[in-house]
C-alpha cells in the first residue's frame, strides 16, 4: 500500500478537529442546527489553514449529519438515508472523491465559460436521492475567467432550493465583487504557532516518534501559520529515518543556519567585537547558507530580542523553547528598544541591497561589523544635555580614552571594560554609590541613558530602593534591571536586590510623537545637535523635549 503523507492522513474530519478556526466552525454548525444555511459561501485565507477541509466537513454535515460528530441538525435538515449509507457518503466527501451529491471542482482547470454553463445545466438535476442537497465545492475559484464568473451570477443568486455553493480562494481580491456580494464570506486566520506545535506533537505521538521540543517549536514557526506547510516539513524530517528528531537534523535537512552561531554573532554585538561577528558570519556562509537566508534568521532573532525588551521575557509573542528563551532574555538585557530596532532596519536594508550588489560579500561583512558597533550608538537627548551643561569636553575625553578605534579593533582583541581599582563605596553615601555605578556604565551609552531615568533613594537590609522617573519605560527598565544590580554590587562590594518603584509624577520629558520630516530636519540643524552629531558620528533616532529645569543652552562666549 502506498504511503499517505501526514497532511492528508491527519486531515480534519469534524468541526472540532479543524485547528485555529473555531469561530467559523461554531457559526457553520449553528447554521445547520437552526436551519439558517445560506445558498452560497466564500471561504478566504492563505494556503493550509483549513478552507477545503472545512468545506468538505460542512458538505458532509449537510448530506450525512447523523455520522458527523458534534452536529445536531434542525429537523428540516435531518437525513432520511440509513446510517450506513450516510457513512459511505461522508467518507467519499471527506476524501474528496467525486459523488453525485457533492461535486468538488478545481477552478484552475475548469475555468472556462463552457465549464460554468455545464455546471449550471447540471445544477437543476437532483442528485442520487440519498441527500436533500446537491453541493458544489469550487476550489481556487479566483482562477475562473470573467466570462465564467458572469455565467454563474444568476445561478448563484437564485439557485434551485437543493443547490449549495462553497467557494474557496487564497486571493479573494481577484473574485468579482458581484460574486462576493452573493456569498456569505468567512475569512480563515493564520493558525497560531502554539496551536500548530500542539497538533504536530499529537501527530508525532500517533506516529510513535520522539522529537526535541525545540524542533517542534521551530517547525511550527517555519509553517508560518499554515498547518499543511508545517506537516510537510515534519514529513521531510521523519523521512530521514532518524530515531529522534533533533535540532541538528532540522538544520541539516532544511539547510538552516546554526542557531548557536546566530547567538554567538549577537554576543559579539554585546561585547562590541566586529572581528568575532565577521568570523561567526563567515562560518555560516562556509556551511553553504545563503547571505539572504542568514539575514532572514538574524532578523527573526533580533525580533525576539525586541519582544523581550518591549513586552518582557514571559510574553506569548516569544515563540521559542525554554532553553532558547533564557538565552534570548539574557542577551536582551544588553540592548534597548532603539538599538535593536536600528539593527533590524540595518539588516533589512542590507539584505535588499545585497540582492542587487556585485559585491554582496563585502556589504555583508560591513553589516556584521556595524551590528557589532551598535552599542556605540549615541543617545542624542543625553548628549545635547551634556553639551548644554558644558560637560562635552569630559565626555569626549572619556570616549577618546575608552572606546577602541576601528584600526585597533582590526588588529587586536577588543578591550574589555576595566573596573575601577578603588575600594567599595560605603552604602550610606548614596551619591557616591550612584556616581560609581554611572562610572562603570559609561562604556555603554544605552545603559547610561537608562540610569538617567533612575534615582537611588535608599539602601537597607541588602535592598536598594530605586525610583523610575519615566513610567512609559518601565517594561524596558525591568528587563535590564539585572545589569544595574551587577553594577551596584561592583560599586558597593555587596550583593543588593533592587526594589523598583515608578514615580508617575517624575519630571522626565516625554518624547514627542508624530513629528514631520521637516520638523526633524529643523531639529538636526540646531547648533548643539549638529555639534553632537559631528563629534560622535551619531544619527538622530528619537526627538525629545528637555524638561523645563534642564540646563539652558550656553550663552555665546561660554566654554
Amino acid at each position: 500500500m502506498s504511503y499517505t503523507v501526514l497532511a492528508r492522513r491527519y486531515r480534519s474530519r469534524t468541526f472540532d478537529q479543524v485547528v485555529g478556526q473555531e469561530h467559523i466552525a461554531k457559526t457553520l454548525r449553528a447554521a445547520i442546527e437552526t436551519n439558517r444555511v445560506a445558498h452560497a459561501y466564500l471561504f478566504c485565507g492563505t494556503r493550509g489553514v483549513g478552507k477545503t477541509s472545512m468545506a468538505r466537513i460542512f458538505a458532509a454535515a449537510l448530506t450525512a449529519p447523523d455520522v458527523i460528530d458534534g452536529v445536531k441538525p434542525h429537523e428540516v435538515l435531518a437525513s432520511t438515508a440509513p446510517t450506513d449509507v450516510q457513512q459511505r457518503l461522508a467518507d467519499a466527501i471527506l476524501a474528496g472523491t467525486d459523488d453525485m451529491d457533492v461535486i468538488e471542482i478545481d477552478g484552475a482547470s475548469n475555468n472556462r465559460v463552457e465549464e460554468a454553463r455545464d455546471l449550471i445545466a447540471k445544477a437543476s438535476i437532483l442528485g442520487s436521492g440519498r441527500s436533500r442537497f446537491k453541493i458544489y465545492i469550487i476550489d481556487e475559484v479566483h482562477m475562473l475567467t470573467t466570462a465564467a464568473f458572469n455565467a454563474l451570477l444568476k445561478t448563484m443568486e437564485e439557485p434551485p432550493e437543493h443547490v449549495k455553493f462553497i467557494l474557496c480562494t487564497t486571493e479573494p481580491q481577484k473574485v468579482l465583487a458581484t460574486i462576493k456580494s452573493r456569498c456569505q464570506r468567512f475569512d480563515f486566520r493564520n493558525i497560531p504557532t502554539a496551536r500548530i506545535g500542539e497538533h504536530l506533537q499529537h501527530v508525532l505521538d500517533e506516529e510513535k516518534i520522539q522529537a526535541d521540543p525545540a524542533v517542534i517549536q521551530h517547525v511550527a514557526r517555519l509553517g508560518a501559520g499554515s498547518m499543511r506547510d508545517a506537516l510537510s516539513l515534519l514529513d521531510r524530517l521523519i523521512a530521514a529515518g532518524e530515531g529522534k528528531l533533533t535540532p541538528e537534523l532540522l538544520e541539516q535537512m532544511l539547510g538552516l543556519p546554526d542557531r548557536t552561531l546566530i547567538m554567538q554573532l549577537i554576543d559579539a554585538a554585546v561585547t562590541c567585537d566586529p572581528g568575532t561577528a565577521i568570523t561567526k558570519a563567515d562560518e555560516l556562509l562556509t556551511r553553504g547558507i545563503a547571505i539572504d537566508q542568514v539575514f532572514e534568521v538574524l532578523i527573526e532573532h533580533l525580533r525576539d530580542l525586541l519582544i523581550v525588551i518591549s513586552c518582557g521575557g514571559d510574553s506569548l509573542l516569544l515563540e521559542v523553547g525554554d532553553e532558547e528563551r533564557a538565552k534570548i532574555v539574557e542577551q536582551a538585557g544588553h540592548f534597548d528598544t532603539a538599538a535593536v530596532t536600528h539593527m533590524i532596519v540595518l539588516c533589512e536594508n542590507a539584505q535588499r541591497s545585497a540582492k542587487l550588489s556585485s559585491t554582496a560579500r563585502a556589504l555583508f561583512d560591513a553589516t556584521m561589523a556595524r551590528l557589532a558597533m551598535t552599542q556605540h550608538t549615541a543617545d542624542i537627548p543625553r548628549l545635547v544635555e551634556a553639551l548644554a551643561s558644558g560637560a562635552v569636553g569630559d565626555q569626549k575625553k572619556k570616549l577618546d580614552g575608552d572606546a577602541p578605534s576601528l584600526r585597533t579593533t582590526q588588529t587586536q582583541p577588543t578591550a574589555k571594560p576595566q573596573a575601577a581599582e578603588e575600594a567599595p563605596v560605603p552604602i550610606d553615601d548614596l551619591a557616591r554609590v550612584w556616581d560609581r555605578v554611572a562610572q562603570f556604565a559609561s562604556r555603554n551609552p544605552s545603559l547610561t541613558g537608562m540610569l538617567s531615568m533612575l534615582e537611588l533613594r535608599a539602601i537597607a537590609d541588602d535592598r536598594a530602593h530605586i525610583v523610575l522617573l519615566d513610567s512609559p519605560a518601565e517594561a524596558h527598565v525591568r528587563a535590564r534591571i539585572g545589569r544595574v544590580e551587577e553594577l551596584l554590587a561592583k560599586a558597593t562590594g555587596r550583593s543588593l536586590t533592587i526594589e523598583l518603584t515608578v514615580d508617575s509624577g517624575g519630571d522626565v520629558a516625554q518624547p514627542e510623537a508624530g513629528l514631520s520630516h521637516e520638523e526633524r530636519l529643523a531639529v538636526e540643524k540646531l547648533p548643539l545637535v549638529r555639534q553632537a552629531m559631528d563629534l560622535f558620528g551619531a544619527t538622530v533616532i528619537a526627538i525629545h523635549e528637555l524638561a523645563e529645569d534642564a540646563p539652558a543652552e550656553p550663552e555665546q562666549g561660554d566654554d
